[in-house]
C-alpha cells in the first residue's frame, strides 16, 4: 500500500513524488521568466526593424569630378567611400556581394554632355580614333537628361543606365570582346540585385520578377558568346586581372547557368589540376562540379537556376 493511497478516499491526489517538492509559489521565478519572455520577444522585434530599416545609401557615396576626355566637359559622378563597403560573398559566377550597398550600381562614369561612358579605371583613356567614333555616333546625337542631375545615389533602373552606356561606347570604340562579355556580364548582376530587391508586397512583383530573370539571361548568354571569342582570340590577362583560369570558370559557370551542364564541366578538371589556379577559384569550381553532378545524378533540373 503506498502511503498515500488513502487520501484518494478523500479526493486527494497526490503522488509520493511529490512528497519533498517545494509547492509554495515562486513569484520572483515566475517574474524573472516573464521578464525573459518580454526581453526575447523585445529583441526580436528590434532584429526585424533593423533588417527592415532602409539605408540611407547617400552617406556611403561621394561626389567625384572628372574631365571628359572626349568633349572635355568637368562633372562629378558618384562613387563609393573608401571603405565604407565591403565585401562579404559572391555568387556562383563570381558576383561580389557587398555590405551594405551594391557597389556595382557606381562602377560606371558616364559624361552628362556627350554620353561618353566607362569603368572609372579606364575613364580618362582614350585614343584619337576613339573619341572620333564617340563624338560622331553617340555624342552627336546624345540628349542629356537634366532630371538626373544632382541626385545622391543611383536606383538600380539609373545604374543599368549608365552600363547601357558604357556598352554602347565600348561598341562604337572597337573595344575586344572580353572588354563587351565583362559588361555584360556585370550588368547581368546590377539586373539580378535589382531583383533581389523587388517589393514582394507591389502588385506589379510577378511582372518586373520575370522581366530582370528574362534581362539576366538574356545578358549572361551574351557574357558567355563574348568571353567564348575572347578565349579563342585573346591572350591574358583579360579585362585588367582576368587570368585563364578565371576566364574559364567564367564561362563554365555561364554554362551551368544556361543548363549546359556537360560544358560547364568540361571547363573544370583544367582548374581543378592546376598548380597555378588560386585556392578561391579551384573551391568555386569543386563546389560548381558538385552542384552539376547532383543535378545530374537526380534527373532534376530546376526550373530556375541559383544565383
Amino acid at each position: 500500500m503506498g502511503i498515500l493511497s488513502g487520501l484518494k478516499n478523500f479526493g486527494v491526489d497526490l503522488q509520493k513524488d511529490d512528497l519533498f517538492a517545494d509547492n509554495k509559489t515562486d513569484s520572483a521565478a515566475e517574474a524573472a521568466a516573464a521578464e525573459a519572455k518580454a526581453a526575447a520577444e523585445a529583441a526580436a522585434k528590434k532584429a526585424a526593424e533593423a533588417k527592415n530599416k532602409q539605408i540611407d545609401e547617400a552617406e556611403y557615396l561621394l561626389a567625384k569630378s572628372y574631365t571628359c576626355p572626349v568633349c572635355d566637359g568637368a562633372f562629378k559622378s558618384l562613387t563609393v567611400k573608401a571603405n565604407r563597403a565591403r565585401r562579404v560573398d559572391s555568387d556562383l559566377d563570381l558576383r561580389p556581394i557587398y555590405d551594405p550597398i551594391d557597389m556595382l550600381k557606381y562602377q560606371i562614369v558616364s559624361c552628362p554632355e556627350c554620353g561618353y561612358s566607362g569603368f572609372a579605371r579606364n575613364f580618362p583613356y582614350v585614343t584619337a580614333n576613339q573619341k572620333k567614333a564617340v563624338r560622331e555616333k553617340i555624342a552627336s546625337n546624345f540628349n542629356p537628361d537634366p532630371s538626373k542631375e544632382g541626385h545622391t545615389k543611383h536606383t538600380y533602373e539609373e545604374a543599368l543606365e549608365r552600363y547601357q552606356m558604357a556598352l554602347a561606347t565600348d561598341m562604337v570604340m572597337g573595344a575586344k570582346a572580353s572588354e563587351k562579355a565583362d559588361l555584360c556580364l556585370m550588368m547581368a548582376w546590377v539586373v539580378r540585385g535589382q531583383r533581389q530587391t523587388l517589393d514582394k508586397n507591389d502588385p506589379e512583383y510577378g511582372n518586373k520578377l520575370e522581366e530582370c530573370r528574362s534581362a539576366e539571361k538574356e545578358l549572361l548568354k551574351n557574357a558567355l558568346d563574348g568571353f567564348i571569342q575572347a578565349r579563342q582570340t585573346e591572350g591574358y590577362p583579360m579585362c585588367g586581372n582576368m587570368d585563364q583560369h578565371t576566364v574559364d570558370y567564367i564561362i563554365a559557370a555561364l554554362y551551368y547557368k544556361s543548363k549546359e551542364f556537360d560544358k560547364s564541366l568540361k571547363m573544370l578538371p583544367e582548374i581543378l589540376v592546376s598548380n597555378s589556379a588560386g585556392k578561391a577559384i579551384k573551391d568555386k569550381a569543386r563546389v560548381l562540379k558538385d552542384k552539376i553532378l547532383a543535378i545530374k545524378q537526380s534527373g532534376q533540373i530546376p526550373e530556375e537556376m541559383e544565383d
